[in-house]
């Protein structure tokens, strides 16, 4: 998720200013599908007066479509459709998210079509007579748009079966209300959430002005926050959906772990349980502002040591994890400077790309990754991808190639391209640096797929 880099005072939740950018991870994902407006049309169909059109905003679960809004004046409220109900099928033909175009959008304007519903697991059938798209929809006063927790100023993140407080706009109603980062919500007014969808739905029927009432746990205990609802849309129009945003510059993305980097700190955006960082304490949402008592962003000295002293930020304040030295590239990585390549280089030599089938951080001049080393350059290696030659060779994370067929890995001449100067087939001498001592690896390259 996820949204800006968090910090309590006096505890409530209180959020750095000046977001830049959209973050594109697993909490972003959820936020994304829970507050799609489904209008039985796509962004190709936009300016068309003939779409039809029922009202209804959804996200996709297994039994077909879950409405965490309806918007009034259409014709999904005038059949009555509310909120948490789930649409199975359409004139007796089950739909999920990817049929609705055969199934809905087959039908002219004035049409009338059978919808099965799902509502508080009773089943039901329910008539509804399409109309045409309204121009403008997202800023049409005849069709307001139905309220969710993004719009009143709310960020959560699922995480499991668990639905966590995550970030809040700042200055608005909710970040006041006394939430802390990593609150867990278990209702919100009256009606239980353990999901994204569920959580919108809660509230879409509620104005500006009504009052909010949320249950939350925390450290076992059961809270109630009340607060009145604000339209953050309202108050930025610019953004014609309000989503969450961080101070987040770079971003780092493997099927294991995502990182989002920033200008003092790196977040954990998601993390799988099978990774090393989750062993050592980490958690999706923390917030690592220190390395070893500095700075992160100025903690150069990470690779001196087997174990790193990281410095997150949770709701119940600092705490401190000792997480293994190979992380250090990691922490590094979003901060590593990119290095100009001549295009030159790549011309003539082959019609497809070979690969070795890793990430790395090519290394500054002399830095402290090789302190005490005579070696001034190398490639880091981030991380090794399953099933590709580095892997096939015993590449580890951690390594540094510093040569490839004895020619010196440089800022000027980096690893991919001394790798892009040999063919498909062709093993290869690489010179690689592990725990200090210097040793050759002999890979067979592979063309890039």
């Amino acid at each position: 998720m996820v949204n800006s880099v968090l910090e309590t005072k006096r505890g409530r939740l209180t959020m750095k200013s000046a977001p830049s950018m959209l973050i594109r991870l697993l909490v972003l994902t959820a936020l994304l599908l829970s507050s799609a407006v489904a209008f039985a049309q796509d962004q190709a169909n936009a300016e068309q007066s003939d779409t039809p059109f029922m009202g209804i905003r959804y996200t996709g679960v297994a039994d077909g479509l879950f409405i965490t809004g309806v918007i009034p004046n259409t014709p999904a409220a005038a059949a009555n459709l509310q909120p948490t109900d789930i649409i199975t099928a359409v004139n007796g033909e089950a739909i999920q998210v990817e049929t609705v175009r055969q199934l809905v959008w087959i039908y002219d304007v004035g049409a009338s079509i059978e919808l099965s519903l799902l509502r508080d697991g009773e089943a039901m059938q329910q008539p509804l007579t399409l109309m045409a798209r309204p121009d403008d929809v997202f800023n049409n006063p005849d069709y307001p748009m139905p309220l969710d927790l993004a719009s009143i100023g709310l960020f959560v993140g699922e995480c499991g079966d668990h639905l966590l407080v995550i970030g809040a706009y700042p200055g608005s109603q909710v970040a006041q209300a006394g939430f802390h980062l990593h609150d867990e919500i278990v209702e919100i007014d009256g009606d239980r959430a353990s999901s994204i969808p569920q959580a919108d739905a809660a509230v879409a029927d509620l104005v500006e002005g009504d009052e909010l009432r949320i249950v939350v746990l925390r450290d076992g205990e059961e809270m109630v926050f009340a607060t009145s609802v604000e339209d953050q849309r309202r108050r930025r129009n610019r953004w014609r959906h309000p989503r969450p945003r961080a101070d987040i510059e770079t971003n780092y993305n493997t099927s294991m772990i995502s990182l989002g980097y920033g200008d003092d700190f790196v977040q954990v955006l998601e993390i799988d349980p099978a990774h090393d960082l989750y062993a050592a304490g980490l958690r999706a949402y923390d917030v690592i502002t220190e390395a070893n008592g500095e700075p992160i962003t100025k903690a150069d000295s990470l690779f001196e040591s087997e174990s790193i002293a990281l410095t997150v930020a949770r709701a119940a304040g600092s705490q401190r994890f000792d997480v293994p030295g190979s992380a250090a590239a990691l922490l590094r990585l979003g901060y590593a400077k990119p290095v100009a390549q001549d295009q030159s280089q790549w011309l003539g030599l082959h019609e497809k790309q070979v690969t070795l089938g890793l990430r790395y951080v090519q290394l500054e001049p002399d830095s402290e990754y090789l302190a005490n080393m005579e070696i001034a350059n190398g490639a880091y290696i981030v991380e090794v991808i399953e099933g590709l030659p580095a892997e096939a060779a015993g590449i580890l994370e951690g390594d540094i190639i510093v040569a490839v067929a004895g020619e010196a890995v440089t800022q000027e001449i980096d690893l991919r391209n001394r790798i892009y100067f040999h063919e498909p087939g062709e093993v290869v001498s690489l010179d690689v640096l592990r725990g200090g001592e210097l040793m050759q690896v002999e890979v067979t390259l592979r063309v890039a797929k």
